[in-house]
C-alpha cells in the first residue's frame, strides 16, 4: 500500500519523516491486527458450523449393539429351499 499522500514536500524534516515512519508503522500494526480478527472470526465460524453439523446428524446405528455387523441369512430362500426339499412330491422313475 502506498500511504505517502501529497508527494514529497510534505516530508521537510526530520521530525516529518519521524512522524511518517511511526504512521506506516501503525498502519501496518493496524493491518497486521486486522487480519488477526478476521482470521480468528473465521476459525470461529469454523468451530461453530461443525458443531452445528454434528448436531443435525446424529449418530445412526445398525441395531442394539453399537459396532456388531448384521449379516445378511437370505431367510425366505433358505424357507423355500427347505419346504421343496423335504414336502415337495418327487416323483422318481
Amino acid at each position: 500500500m502506498n500511504f505517502n499522500i501529497g508527494g514529497p514536500s510534505n516530508l521537510s524534516s526530520s521530525s516529518s519523516d519521524n512522524k511518517g515512519a511511526q504512521l506506516m508503522a501503525d498502519l501496518e500494526a493496524i493491518d497486521d491486527e486486522q487480519e488477526a480478527i478476521i482470521a480468528q472470526h473465521c476459525n470461529i465460524q469454523r468451530v461453530i458450523a461443525q458443531y452445528l453439523n454434528q448436531q443435525n446428524n446424529p449418530l445412526t446405528r445398525g441395531g442394539s449393539i453399537p459396532g456388531h455387523i448384521v449379516i445378511n441369512r437370505d431367510r425366505e430362500n433358505a424357507d423355500c429351499r427347505l419346504f421343496y426339499d423335504y414336502f415337495v412330491l418327487r416323483l422318481f422313475c
